[in-house]
Protein backbone atom coordinates (compact mmCIF):
# COMPACT_ATOMS: atom_id res chain seq x y z
CA UNK A 1 0.00 0.00 0.00
CA UNK A 2 1.45 3.54 -0.62
CA UNK A 3 2.06 6.01 1.86
CA UNK A 4 0.44 8.95 1.48
CA UNK A 5 2.44 11.90 2.53
CA UNK A 6 0.35 14.72 4.20
CA UNK A 7 1.28 18.27 5.75
CA UNK A 8 -0.55 20.19 8.58
CA UNK A 9 -3.24 22.30 7.56
CA UNK A 10 -1.52 25.63 8.08
CA UNK A 11 1.03 24.37 6.19
CA UNK A 12 -0.86 23.23 2.93
CA UNK A 13 -2.78 26.62 3.78
CA UNK A 14 0.84 28.36 3.52
CA UNK A 15 1.90 26.65 0.46
CA UNK A 16 -1.31 26.77 -1.54
CA UNK A 17 -0.96 30.64 -0.81
CA UNK A 18 2.61 31.04 -1.94
CA UNK A 19 1.57 28.85 -5.19
CA UNK A 20 -1.50 30.76 -6.28
CA UNK A 21 0.50 34.35 -5.90
CA UNK A 22 3.48 32.84 -7.61
CA UNK A 23 1.40 32.19 -10.71
CA UNK A 24 -0.61 34.95 -11.12
CA UNK A 25 0.03 38.79 -11.91
CA UNK A 26 -0.51 40.85 -9.25
CA UNK A 27 -2.57 43.12 -10.87
CA UNK A 28 -4.95 40.13 -11.68
CA UNK A 29 -5.19 38.79 -7.75
CA UNK A 30 -7.64 39.61 -5.31
CA UNK A 31 -6.47 41.21 -1.84
CA UNK A 32 -4.39 38.75 0.00
CA UNK A 33 -6.80 38.70 2.94
CA UNK A 34 -9.77 37.21 0.30
CA UNK A 35 -6.53 34.80 -1.17
CA UNK A 36 -5.86 33.73 2.66
CA UNK A 37 -10.13 33.17 3.27
CA UNK A 38 -10.30 30.87 0.14
CA UNK A 39 -7.54 28.93 0.70
CA UNK A 40 -8.25 28.40 4.37
CA UNK A 41 -11.89 27.85 3.58
CA UNK A 42 -10.94 25.18 0.81
CA UNK A 43 -8.35 23.01 3.09
CA UNK A 44 -10.74 23.02 5.72
CA UNK A 45 -13.46 21.65 3.25
CA UNK A 46 -11.30 18.79 2.10
CA UNK A 47 -10.37 18.10 5.38
CA UNK A 48 -14.07 17.86 6.33
CA UNK A 49 -15.01 15.71 3.45
CA UNK A 50 -12.07 13.70 3.66
CA UNK A 51 -12.66 13.26 7.62
CA UNK A 52 -8.80 14.31 8.22
CA UNK A 53 -6.72 15.89 10.57
CA UNK A 54 -3.75 16.12 7.90
CA UNK A 55 -3.94 17.78 4.47
CA UNK A 56 -2.92 15.32 1.55
CA UNK A 57 0.13 16.46 -0.21
CA UNK A 58 -0.64 15.71 -3.52
CA UNK A 59 -4.19 18.16 -3.56
CA UNK A 60 -1.94 21.03 -3.07
CA UNK A 61 -1.73 20.92 -7.08
CA UNK A 62 -5.41 20.62 -7.64
CA UNK A 63 -6.07 23.60 -4.72
CA UNK A 64 -4.09 25.53 -6.84
CA UNK A 65 -5.82 24.43 -10.15
CA UNK A 66 -9.42 25.04 -8.34
CA UNK A 67 -9.15 28.54 -7.14
CA UNK A 68 -6.75 30.02 -9.83
CA UNK A 69 -9.62 28.88 -12.31
CA UNK A 70 -12.35 30.89 -9.50
CA UNK A 71 -10.41 33.98 -9.44
CA UNK A 72 -9.97 33.95 -13.08
CA UNK A 73 -13.78 33.40 -13.53
CA UNK A 74 -14.30 36.57 -11.42
CA UNK A 75 -11.85 38.47 -13.08
CA UNK A 76 -13.78 37.53 -16.32
CA UNK A 77 -17.02 37.68 -15.08
CA UNK A 78 -16.22 41.77 -13.23
CA UNK A 79 -14.62 42.19 -17.45
CA UNK A 80 -18.03 41.26 -19.02
CA UNK A 81 -20.11 42.92 -16.28
CA UNK A 82 -21.73 39.28 -15.27
CA UNK A 83 -22.94 39.07 -11.59
CA UNK A 84 -25.37 36.40 -11.48
CA UNK A 85 -27.00 32.89 -12.70
CA UNK A 86 -29.24 33.47 -15.96
CA UNK A 87 -32.77 35.01 -14.66
CA UNK A 88 -34.70 34.55 -17.57
CA UNK A 89 -34.90 33.21 -21.40
CA UNK A 90 -36.64 34.10 -24.24
CA UNK A 91 -37.32 33.07 -27.85
CA UNK A 92 -40.00 34.70 -29.55
CA UNK A 93 -43.15 34.44 -27.55
CA UNK A 94 -41.84 31.49 -25.02
CA UNK A 95 -40.47 32.96 -22.03
CA UNK A 96 -39.07 31.17 -19.24
CA UNK A 97 -38.35 33.27 -15.46
CA UNK A 98 -36.01 31.39 -12.87
CA UNK A 99 -35.88 32.13 -8.78
CA UNK A 100 -32.80 33.58 -8.38
CA UNK A 101 -33.22 36.41 -6.60
CA UNK A 102 -31.48 34.97 -3.33
CA UNK A 103 -28.60 33.19 -5.22
CA UNK A 104 -25.25 33.84 -4.99
CA UNK A 105 -23.18 32.78 -8.15
CA UNK A 106 -20.16 32.83 -6.22
CA UNK A 107 -21.43 30.68 -3.72
CA UNK A 108 -22.98 28.39 -6.57
CA UNK A 109 -20.22 27.90 -8.68
CA UNK A 110 -17.69 27.39 -5.62
CA UNK A 111 -19.78 24.29 -4.49
CA UNK A 112 -20.04 23.40 -8.44
CA UNK A 113 -15.75 23.69 -8.42
CA UNK A 114 -15.63 21.42 -5.53
CA UNK A 115 -18.18 18.93 -6.39
CA UNK A 116 -15.71 18.30 -9.87
CA UNK A 117 -12.89 17.24 -7.07
CA UNK A 118 -14.66 14.79 -5.70
CA UNK A 119 -13.47 11.88 -7.46
CA UNK A 120 -9.99 12.60 -6.91
CA UNK A 121 -10.78 13.70 -2.98
CA UNK A 122 -12.29 10.04 -2.53
CA UNK A 123 -8.98 8.33 -2.44
CA UNK A 124 -7.73 10.41 0.46
CA UNK A 125 -11.29 9.94 2.18
CA UNK A 126 -11.35 8.32 5.73
CA UNK A 127 -14.18 6.04 6.58
CA UNK A 128 -16.46 6.86 9.32
CA UNK A 129 -18.43 4.91 11.52
CA UNK A 130 -21.27 6.11 13.52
Amino acid sequence: MREIKTLPSDEATQKITELIQNLQNAENLPNENLIKFRVEKFVNDVLDYCHREDFPETLIYSAVDLLNKNFADEIADSDTGITAPISEIKQDDVSFKFAVSNVNSAGVASDSDFDSIKPKLNLYRKVVSL
